[in-house]
């Protein structure tokens, strides 16, 4: 498509999009958090459990590989590291706090969590290590001394 065969339909000949301001408020009426603006009637809404994905960042230098996962508000026994085969798992669980107060609004996400990494072929999953400090897991996997394959020739004879 060429700069001059562009053209911007008038208002009215999108039958799904009308006016992107009310679609864009029907669509935030529909998140789970909501905006404080868009809820109904001033009414106070029930606090609600979701799913909780931490944020995780992956490394590498020459020794290591290093994977830090931000758990805010999680303590070292609600976090566990399980690896099986050459699968990296980082599970927890966020749990709702208990209290015998009215709740009005709430961002905070609560539940459980898994994320799942493919371990490199150079990773030492044996020597793998896990620190939990300051809401932040970092778990560090040695690299390994992996042979290089070896190539032959197989030589082909007649029958």
């Amino acid at each position: 498509m060429t700069e001059t065969s562009k053209s911007v339909a008038p208002r009215g000949h999108f039958p799904f999009f009308p006016d992107a301001d009310e679609f864009f408020e029907r669509a935030m009426r529909r998140w789970p958090f909501n905006w404080p603006e868009a809820s109904a009637g001033n009414q106070p809404r029930a606090l609600r459990a979701f799913e909780h994905v931490p944020k995780v960042e992956v490394k590498e230098n020459g020794k290591h590989y290093t994977v830090t996962c931000e758990l805010p508000g999680l303590d070292e026994k609600d976090v566990k590291v399980i690896v099986d085969d050459d699968i990296l798992n980082i599970t927890g669980e966020k749990k709702i706090e208990q209290t015998d107060e009215k709740t009005h609004y709430s961002e905070r996400s609560y539940g459980s969590f898994t994320r799942g990494f493919t371990l490199p072929l150079d990773a030492d999953s044996s020597k793998l290590t896990a620190k939990f400090g300051k809401g932040v897991l970092t778990v560090e996997i040695p690299k390994s001394v992996v042979p290089s394959p070896s190539v032959k020739q197989v030589e082909i004879k007649s029958a």
